[in-house]
């Protein structure tokens, strides 16, 4: 479970959960198709990172529309949102590998 800071707040995100209806929303809410977003977001779009925020917020409870977040009527800390992703990446590069010892395979 990744934790993710934005704005001086710390949430928790799965990144193993991606239900369809989030995918669904995305969609609807940036235009893109999923597969598109997640493309965009891992080439460092701003656009695709705004939807990110949107997503993290939404699985928390919070309405934030993504027009505000694109629109910069909500702004984004961008370095504490990027440190915090990097953060769990290393994060999840470290973690032991659940194929390889005793473990099985999931």
């Amino acid at each position: 479970m990744a934790k993710i800071r934005i704005n001086g707040e710390t949430f928790d995100f799965d990144q193993s959960h991606h239900p369809m209806s989030e995918a669904l929303a995305i969609e609807q809410a940036t235009g893109m198709r999923y597969v598109d977003w997640e493309t965009e977001l891992a080439a460092g779009s701003m656009k695709a990172m705004c939807a990110f925020v949107w997503l993290v917020w939404r699985r928390n409870g919070r309405t934030v529309p993504l027009d505000d977040i694109t629109g910069g009527k909500v702004e984004i800390d961008l370095d504490e949102l990027l440190t915090s992703l990097m953060e769990a990446r290393q994060e999840n590069e470290n973690a032991p590998d659940p194929t390889s010892g005793d473990t099985p395979a999931p």
